[in-house]
C-alpha cells in the first residue's frame, strides 16, 4: 500500500488529517512528526506536546509489536481532529484485537526483579492523555481513540 496523507474539511470547518502506511517501526517517527505538527498548530504547549508524542509513539509501537505479531506488516492509519478544544487521535489497524479492560495496570511499587518486561505502553498512554478508548471489530479493525484537551493559560 502506498503511504497517504489527507486533509479534509468537515461540516464544522475543523480539519481532519490522516496518514496511512505500513505498520513498521521505521514509519513510527513519520506518524509522530505528523501528529506533532498538527498539535503545534492547534496551540498545545511543549509539555502537552511531549505527552501527545509519547502516547502516539506507544500506540503505534503496540500496533507494530502486537497487532501484527507473527503476521506480515499490515496497515496503520492515524487520524487527528481538533474539535471543541480537544485533539482526538485515532490509531487504527486491521491486525489482532484485544480487550483494553483485560490489560492489568503495572505494579510500579514491585521490586524490579518481580516486574514483567513491557506492559507500560498502555499505562503511559492512559497517563498522558485525557481519555482513551479502544474498539475492536472484525471488519472495521481495531481503533484506539485518544483525546488531549487544549488548555488555555489564564
Amino acid at each position: 500500500m502506498e503511504d497517504r496523507t489527507t486533509v479534509e474539511r468537515s461540516q464544522t470547518s475543523e480539519r481532519i488529517t490522516s496518514l496511512r502506511m505500513k505498520a513498521l517501526l521505521e514509519n513510527v517517527p513519520r506518524v509522530i512528526e505528523c501528529v506533532s505538527q498538527w498539535a503545534q498548530v492547534a496551540g498545545f504547549d511543549e509539555g502537552a506536546l511531549y505527552e501527545i508524542q509519547l502516547a502516539v509513539d506507544e500506540a503505534c509501537a503496540n500496533v507494530v509489536d502486537h497487532a501484527y505479531e507473527g503476521l506480515d506488516a499490515g496497515d496503520i492509519e492515524v487520524a487527528c481532529c481538533l474539535e471543541d478544544r480537544c485533539l482526538t487521535i485515532r490509531v487504527r489497524d486491521w491486525g489482532k484485537g484485544f480487550d483494553l479492560a483485560s490489560v492489568d495496570e503495572p505494579d510500579l511499587d514491585a521490586p524490579l526483579e518481580e516486574r514483567h518486561l513491557g506492559g507500560l505502553g498502555l499505562f503511559l498512554v492512559k497517563k498522558m492523555m485525557d481519555s482513551v478508548e479502544f474498539t475492536s471489530d472484525p471488519e472495521l479493525g481495531n481503533e484506539l481513540t485518544m483525546c488531549k484537551k487544549l488548555r488555555v493559560a489564564r
